[in-house]
């Protein structure tokens, strides 16, 4: 009897319980709020983790590629690529980064008072949609991101109406730097909520697309002439659009060319052109130790079977460059003797200058702990210090990703002074010249005397002596053909611009496209296919959205708008 009227109370109690909460709809499940799952997402949080994931997308195998292709990397330096090479990568861009800014884009439409949110997430998607335009043209922009609204399969914009837009939407980020906001931007890991910065990255943006379209439009110099005489574009290394990544590891935060030369156990990089290389270490150029790492002084014997396959180039017979400390043209060139005529610290030397010749299809060794690996520049990882030889997990990564730069805006005003006649205040083609070159030789110093201080301090001991900054810019200068042609003057601009512009390969890739200089980079020793002039689309692509142009993207038919060379080999 006491436990049936035990049973009862409870069975009361628990009715009192209900009928207590009567007052609040217990249908409206969604009451509950998951504080760590919030159902949107703060500005501040869309915007770093867009400036995070797009910079870490396009700093590592698309920038790699891109190098690639202009004879600086070994990535898909034959061109030979599938639906299935970059597949990943674009569903990583428009699945995670690029939806990120278009929501914080919305969001701040929405307030309604948040101009400067507003005007930054404008100008990165500006950037980053002519990123995507020059690698892929035609892509989902209008439509794109719009899946709750029940468009599945967004239509593919047309390449030039992209960039039509795009050069609208950094029109209207200025205009919304201008207004007057009292809320602060927080979250922004690259100016720091700098609006005055912004406001000049806006400018430099426009310069570099109208630059990029020059000739395709018909008003370029009157446009540039525009943007030049409103005198807000990038004009110091202090004012440089770029990202800097971190030295943090869990997660891996630091820049994707440290995280493959150093982070991985034995170095995972891919080669060097032997070209790039080679030019630099015989021009006595400054940047080399800082660009470059050697690994090893062996040098090995192509008498001995375990080491021959290693060599470089071993299985080709048509190769320029080959292994350098082998190669009389190369000992002669840059220390004036044959092979055997070698000192053992010179010999030493050439045997860590380990890359590949410009397409070279010969198999891939187990060579990874002798291959030059990246440097302190722009990576962050070691300069090319003796002492420091097999530094793996050294360094510290946190490097850079130089996406709009004072030196590049110079390069941009001396192409348009060739090309399009216009003028910039207290400058000529050669002071733009030495001015560039001065400031990515001052950055690359900065850079890579922060990421490796004592290497830098000790330098060396090489058997060769760099220039100083000083003297190697004065002799470039000296060298420019001011009396020249105006396809003389670009290839000797472009060519500067070829080594200056390491580490964005879109500058260098879009370059060529657009002025087809420097045109002496080496032919490649085979090609399975010809220049890219675009990458091919993604499969998921292919197979998911019917609108998904049929492009060939080794065919002038199918080249991006503004390319009119085409280049073909």
């Amino acid at each position: 009897m006491k436990m049936i009227r035990k049973r009862f109370l409870s069975y009361l109690m628990a009715v009192a319980m209900i009928f207590s909460v009567g007052s609040c709809d217990l249908l409206e499940l969604d009451i509950n709020t998951d504080p760590n799952n919030p159902s949107t997402a703060s500005l501040s949080l869309l915007l770093t983790n867009a400036q995070v994931n797009l910079a870490s997308t396009f700093a590592g195998g698309l920038n790699n590629m891109a190098h690639g292709f202009m004879g600086i990397t070994s990535s898909t330096d034959d061109f030979d690529m599938t639906n299935n090479t970059w597949n990943g990568t674009w569903n990583g861009l428009y699945s995670g980064p690029l939806t990120d800014l278009e929501r914080l884009i919305e969001a701040a439409e929405a307030q309604g008072n948040n101009p400067r949110y507003l005007g930054i997430g404008r100008v990165l998607k500006a950037y980053y949609f002519s990123l995507m335009v020059d690698l892929w043209g035609d892509v989902p922009y209008s439509e794109a991101f719009k899946g709750s609204a029940g468009i599945k399969e967004p239509k593919y914009d047309t390449d030039s109406e992209i960039y039509a837009d795009l050069l609208n939407l950094i029109d209207q980020a200025i205009a919304n730097f201008a207004e007057s906001s009292a809320i602060t931007v927080v979250g922004d890991v690259m100016y720091s909520g700098s609006i005055p910065a912004w406001n000049r990255a806006a400018h430099s943006l426009k310069l570099k697309l109208l630059i990029q379209t020059r000739r395709v439009n018909p008003t370029a110099a009157a446009d540039i002439q525009a943007v030049i005489t409103a005198d807000s574009y990038i004009k110091t290394a202090a004012q440089d659009f770029q990202f800097r990544f971190s030295r943090l590891q869990n997660p891996d935060n630091r820049h994707p060319w440290y995280q493959n030369g150093y982070a991985g156990g034995e170095a995972g990089f891919s080669y060097f052109g032997h070209q790039y290389m080679f030019e630099m270490l015989n021009n006595r150029d400054p940047r080399t130790p800082y660009y470059f790492k050697r690994q090893t002084t062996q040098v090995l014997d192509p008498a001995d079977p375990s080491e021959k396959q290693t060599i470089p180039c071993s299985q080709r017979d048509d190769c320029i460059y080959s292994y350098f400390v082998a190669n009389p043209t190369i000992t002669n060139a840059i220390f004036g003797v044959n092979p055997d005529g070698l000192t053992s610290s010179q010999r030493s030397f050439l045997a860590g200058w380990f890359g590949r010749d410009r397409s070279d299809p010969s198999g891939i060794p187990n060579d990874n702990p002798l291959r030059t690996t990246v440097g302190a520049y722009p990576a962050a990882g070691l300069f090319d210090d003796v002492a420091e030889l097999g530094g793996n997990n050294k360094g510290s990564g946190d490097g850079i990703f130089p996406m709009i730069t004072s030196w590049m805006v110079k390069f941009y005003l001396a192409e348009a002074m060739i090309t399009l006649g216009v003028t910039v205040p207290a400058e000529t083609q050669t002071s733009l010249l030495q001015k560039a070159l001065t400031e990515q030789l001052a950055k690359v110093v900065s850079v890579g005397t922060a990421a490796d201080p004592a290497g830098v301090a000790a330098g060396g001991p090489w058997p060769i002596t760099y220039k100083t900054s000083a003297a190697f810019v004065a002799e470039v200068v000296a060298g420019y053909p001011a009396a020249g042609n105006e396809n003389q003057k670009l290839q000797y601009l472009m060519k500067q611009a070829w080594f200056a512009n390491f580490g964005n390969g879109f500058e260098i890739y879009n370059a060529f496209r657009r002025t087809g200089f420097p045109n002496d980079i080496q032919s490649p020793l085979q090609i399975p296919r010809q220049f890219a002039l675009r990458l091919p689309y993604a499969q998921d692509e292919l197979n998911l959205n019917r609108k998904t142009p049929t492009v060939v993207y080794d065919s002038p038919a199918d080249a991006i708008f503004w390319d009119v060379i085409k280049f073909q080999f």
